[in-house]
């Protein structure tokens, strides 16, 4: 299993990284009754390096050993020191060359081409290496040549777009063993002008370059499946095609982690919830996720004089500069308008309880999760019109148009006004797959393809 991703990014929990584990650990239990042995890799200088599935969860990696705690304490400490000398630096730069694109290029996320990027790869990714060479020669120590054989199989689970896998992954498959990659979207190829332009790069250079060593490909629901034959075919003929496998299954919902991480709900997030009703949006901020139609919604709501909020959830992404301007600087920050970038799991299960509805506006999706998340635990869902959402809701949800805010905004009056319409309130026995059934479901269809 590929974690190489998460495992030089374990502070990530996003929608990826958050299957990542779910699989992985899942996958661990199954195990023992399916009679495989599931290795978590992280692949880096051609060769897999085993993981300790423990190495995956920021607090767990932290606790890992008893000197671990005082090399935790230097850690925090340093970053309390470098990171406001960072900001200060930045701030100090464009002070020097006040330039929209200077600017652009000093404050863009470390996964943007920036100086966050430029520093990343430079400075911090050799030590990463340097470490990971040094833990990995603690554990076993995987070499392609020597310990993989024909019955293997190879899930490309994780977002490695960014890695240079390639070499390694080509190893692997000299030994005629099996490769097989999970798709969550082709947004990146597809709709393009949603992406940063680095990420739409590197993804379809990455893509392209699986076409050579995938053997099949397993989609997280039937209408990405379904894109990407159609994609394929388009592009490569039926040939493409009729050369690999494909199938799908569906992500989990729940979040009974194996790897438990009791860290508790933060004080100011209660109190940010009390008051006036809360509707929920749970995304990266970035341009597909639709985060400016909320806020026009709600701006129209709360100049009719609507008291309620509007809580987003999510890190910012990437072409998002006006967004987070907007967020940051409205009139109702941190009022009626609230914005949580690094929840941990048990404070979004906290949102999703006490919140009273989830709206969900993507332009496009490969699943959308927080809906599925949303409805396990009782909450309401509106979700934009579009295929992917329909197959995942079905009639258990609402729908909006997203070519009028006012469908949207009348919606939400209404409710304000009348109450949930009993159509979508969750069925007390409603029930989506947990993340055991679902990984289960993905073992199937590895199987079939191995």
């Amino acid at each position: 299993m590929d974690c190489s991703y998460l495992y030089n990014h374990i502070e990530l929990n996003t929608g990826i990284q958050r299957v990542v584990r779910r699989v992985i650990e899942n996958l661990e239990i199954l195990s023992h009754k399916n009679g495989i042995e599931v290795i978590p890799v992280n692949i880096s200088h051609h060769n897999f390096f085993r993981v300790d599935i423990k190495e995956l969860y920021e607090q767990k990696r932290s606790l890992a050993s008893a000197t671990t705690a005082t090399r935790m304490d230097i850690k925090t400490r340093a970053k309390n020191y470098l990171i406001p000398l960072y900001e200060g630096f930045q701030k100090f730069l464009v002070t020097l060359l006040p330039r929209r694109k200077f600017k652009a290029f000093v404050y863009a996320p470390r996964h943007q081409f920036g100086m966050g990027y430029v520093i990343e790869k430079v400075l911090l990714h050799p030590v990463r290496k340097a470490m990971s060479i040094r833990r990995a020669d603690r554990n076993r120590h995987v070499d392609g040549t020597i310990l993989i054989g024909k019955e293997d199989v190879l899930i490309l689970i994780d977002s490695s777009w960014y890695m240079n896998i390639w070499p390694t992954v080509k190893k692997f498959k000299q030994q005629d063993a099996t490769v097989i990659g999970i798709i969550y979207d082709l947004i990146p190829i597809t709709n393009a002008e949603f992406c940063d332009a680095f990420l739409a790069s590197v993804f379809k250079e990455f893509f392209y370059e699986s076409l050579n060593y995938v053997d099949g490909y397993i989609a997280i629901s039937d209408t990405v499946k379904k894109d990407l034959i159609i994609f394929l075919e388009d592009e490569f003929g039926n040939t493409a095609i009729q050369e690999k496998k494909f199938d799908y299954f569906f992500l989990g919902s729940d979040f009974n982690y194996a790897q438990n991480q009791v860290v508790g709900v933060r004080n100011e997030l209660k109190k940010s919830f009390k008051g006036y009703p809360t509707y929920l949006i749970v995304s990266t901020v970035e341009p597909r996720k639709n985060h400016e139609y909320l806020l026009d919604v709600f701006d129209m709501l709360w100049e009719q004089g609507m008291e309620i909020k509007l809580c987003i959830i999510g890190r910012m992404g990437w072409r998002v500069e006006k967004t987070a301007k907007r967020i940051y600087g409205h009139r109702f920050f941190n009022e009626k308008l609230l914005y949580w970038s690094d929840l941990n799991d048990e404070e979004l299960q906290f949102c999703y309880e006490n919140s009273k509805m989830l709206l969900f506006p993507s332009i496009v999706e490969g699943f959308g999760l927080p809906i599925v998340e949303s409805l396990t635990n009782g909450l309401p869902v509106l979700a934009s019109d579009i295929p992917i959402h329909r197959e995942v809701g079905k009639d258990r949800i609402g729908y909006f148009d997203l070519q009028d805010t006012h469908d949207l905004k009348n919606q939400l009056a209404r409710i304000e006004t009348q109450g949930i319409p009993d159509k979508l309130v969750p069925d007390e026995n409603y029930k989506w797959q947990n993340w055991h059934e679902s990984t289960n479901e993905l073992l199937e269809k590895i199987n079939l393809m191995s």
